[in-house]
């Protein structure tokens, strides 16, 4: 028999072009180095939560005691709270209207591309650009105010310290509404028809189709959403940064990492802070995981 030639294909297994192997090494060169670099910088940010460095002289080791310094740093847990605050607000929020959007999309026939993109235009402009619009519209002459006093109400103090969170909330979901409303909208879409034929011949009402089908089905895309949105707000900055309101009120984990950083210049502290900002997202995405399976409903 003769024998087989380099190029000739075996059944069951995938033609390998002749000198291509060498070429492998360089192929995943640029996700070797990215990898090495990513695992580099995480093992040498937490090496640094245990030393004491100003960014001018070299790092001293100083062990647990940034982790100890944690547990009695009050400006740390109001910053923790405000945090908590925003996952439990901005994401139910997002959840909840992006799919009452997602459902009115799904029945509008006319201008429906127009209304995709409008919703999802926010999501596409930078942070800082939002934030800087969102200024002047809680400005006190600002564009709400100026609503409220031609309504006859009293100007509101948007930015004061028992309303600037609020605020910041409100922005936040305005800003990710629509992307939500757009993953919605693409997990309705996915839904087959005759689940609803079948259920309309039995005479189920429209809230009932809603229960008993629309939602178990878009409980992956829910999952999903929930898990990226508690990710996102757990490490809210650009929001908090730029509409900063008073006596820390809108101070955040990683607001408060940034300002021990670059403005106290406690490198070790903030890497330390970093470290237990990343076992919240650890803990936090864990959980989820863990409890996807009591109520995600997967399609088979």
């Amino acid at each position: 028999m003769a024998p087989l030639s380099p190029t000739r294909r075996v059944r069951g297994a995938r033609r390998v072009t002749p000198g291509a192997a060498p070429w492998l090494p360089v192929l995943l060169l640029p996700v070797t180095v990215g990898l090495v670099l990513v695992y580099f910088s995480a093992v040498y940010g937490l090496t640094l939560g245990f030393t004491d460095w100003n960014l001018i002289s070299s790092p001293t080791w100083v062990g647990t005691e940034n982790f100890a310094q944690i547990l009695d740093d009050d400006r740390f847990w109001k910053a923790f709270r405000n945090t908590l605050e925003i996952v439990a607000v901005t994401v139910p929020g997002k959840v909840v209207i992006g799919l009452g959007l997602a459902i009115l999309l799904s029945r509008i026939s006319r201008l429906s591309s127009f209304f995709r993109l409008a919703l999802f235009f926010p999501t596409s402009c930078s942070v800082v650009a939002v934030a800087f619009l969102w200024v002047y519209l809680y400005d006190p002459n600002g564009l709400f105010n100026s609503w409220l006093g031609a309504l006859g109400f009293d100007a509101v103090k948007w930015m004061s310290p028992d309303h600037a969170l609020t605020s910041v909330n409100v922005m936040i979901i305005w800003g990710g509404v629509g992307y939500v409303a757009l993953l919605f909208l693409a997990g309705l879409q996915s839904i087959p028809t005759e689940y609803y034929e079948a259920s309309r011949l039995d005479g189920a009402s429209a809230w009932r189709q809603f229960w008993s089908i629309t939602f178990p089905l878009l409980t992956p895309t829910t999952f999903f959403v929930v898990v990226t949105g508690i990710i996102t707000s757990l490490q809210t900055f650009g929001e908090v940064f730029i509409l900063a309101g008073p006596m820390d009120s809108t101070l955040t984990i990683t607001s408060y990492i940034y300002e021990r950083a670059f403005t106290g210049f406690e490198m070790g502290y903030s890497a330390a802070l970093s470290a237990f900002l990343i076992l919240i997202l650890l803990a936090a995405t864990s959980a989820q995981l863990w409890f996807q399976r009591k109520w995600v409903t997967y399609e088979r």
